[in-house]
């Protein structure tokens, strides 16, 4: 890669919410709003007990449901368009890529779309208004950094992207919410989030142009090849459910989640950053923001994110001179701060991660 692109791996410091399941794990960051972050309450409340007896109201019939050992077995039905590719708009917002959707016959509204997200992630007020099927017998634990929560499965009876239809959509519903403020400043921070399920278990290949702001389908067709002037590649596997990829440091390696839902750029789990000799180090990132997701909510400083300069970073195949990297809660993974200078493609057909760009 060019040394013209290493401003792509800074880190980003703006205001932005991000919202995002990882794996089986949510975290945002939460700007500070009246005040600094560190004096603003945040916390995980329980849903509201009506909320809860609408959700038991839309449930599916047990004689309907196939569940084994607690796990829902059931096939969701794709009807893609006649042509074998879908393009539709990307929304992107606050650093964030977003498409626009019909839930079960509702009007189409845009919901993020998080490749850092096995599932698809809703709150349970967006089941109640969505009219989504739910299956109370299965209730999945959300495990993140920062704690666990509650989960309820449920079935979307269709979801209809553009001119792609999908039909009896699994998804997960948060069975708590996320309030932060107090008194007539409190507010609760809704999650909406469509996971990479979606395209890895459809498509054989997924597009993400950043630059023409355009998201692809590829369902019967295969990935065409570059389209823009210069085109780098490397490795792409699913593991835990999200596309992944290879980064380098000298002569080590790891893994990293390719993760639209995420707005920092290079991201470096705290255990890897030990094995690469970091455990310590690097420049401590401030800044009036929350951390927040499964199980509290913390500041840059608690959670001990820092600044690491790379001399050269193996990533998309090649190598980035002096290299900022974000060490942080979580996995490590590669957010749009990086991705955003580029048309992306994940091959799940071939097992590749294509980066296009000028």
């Amino acid at each position: 890669m060019n040394a013209g692109r290493v401003d792509g791996l800074r880190r980003m410091n703006r205001p932005t919410l991000s919202t995002g399941l990882r794996i089986t794990q949510i975290t945002f960051v939460v700007l500070g709003a009246a005040g600094c972050a560190e004096t603003f309450a945040v916390k995980n409340e329980a849903v509201p007990a009506e909320i809860q007896q609408k959700l038991q109201a839309q449930a599916v019939p047990a004689a309907e449901l196939k569940i084994s050992k607690g796990v829902l077995n059931v096939k969701a039905r794709s009807t893609p368009p006649p042509e074998g590719v879908l393009k539709v708009p990307m929304y992107y917002e606050n650093g964030i890529p977003h498409i626009k959707a019909s839930l079960n016959g509702r009007k189409p509204k845009k919901f993020m779309f998080d490749t850092g997200a096995t599932f698809s992630v809703f709150d349970a007020e967006q089941a109640v208004e969505f009219g989504m099927r739910t299956v109370p017998q299965v209730r999945p634990t959300m495990s993140g950094v920062l704690g666990k929560e509650p989960g309820m499965a449920a079935l979307i009876p269709t979801v209809q992207i553009g001119s792609w239809r999908l039909e009896n959509l699994p998804c997960i519903l948060r069975m708590q919410r996320t309030a932060w403020g107090s008194g007539i400043l409190k507010e609760h921070l809704g999650i909406s989030v469509l996971g990479v399920h979606l395209a890895a278990a459809n498509c054989k290949y997924l597009t993400l142009d950043f630059l023409r702001e355009e998201v692809e389908f590829g369902f019967t067709r295969s990935f065409a090849g570059k389209t823009r002037k210069h085109m780098h590649q490397t490795n792409l596997s699913m593991q835990s459910g999200v596309p992944t990829t290879t980064l380098k440091y000298g002569r080590l390696s790891w893994p990293a989640v390719v993760d639209s839902g995420s707005v920092f750029g290079v991201q470096l789990d705290p255990n890897t950053a030990r094995v690469l000799g970091y455990k310590n180090g690097g420049w401590q990132v401030g800044g009036n923001y929350l951390i927040t997701g499964v199980g509290g909510a913390q500041t840059p400083t608690q959670a001990n994110v820092r600044v690491l300069e790379f001399q050269a970073l193996g990533l998309f195949g090649s190598y980035y001179p002096f290299a900022q990297v974000d060490v942080m809660p979580g996995p490590s993974r590669l957010g749009t701060y990086l991705l955003e200078d580029y048309r992306v493609t994940l091959d799940f057909e071939h097992g590749l991660l294509f980066v296009e760009w000028g």
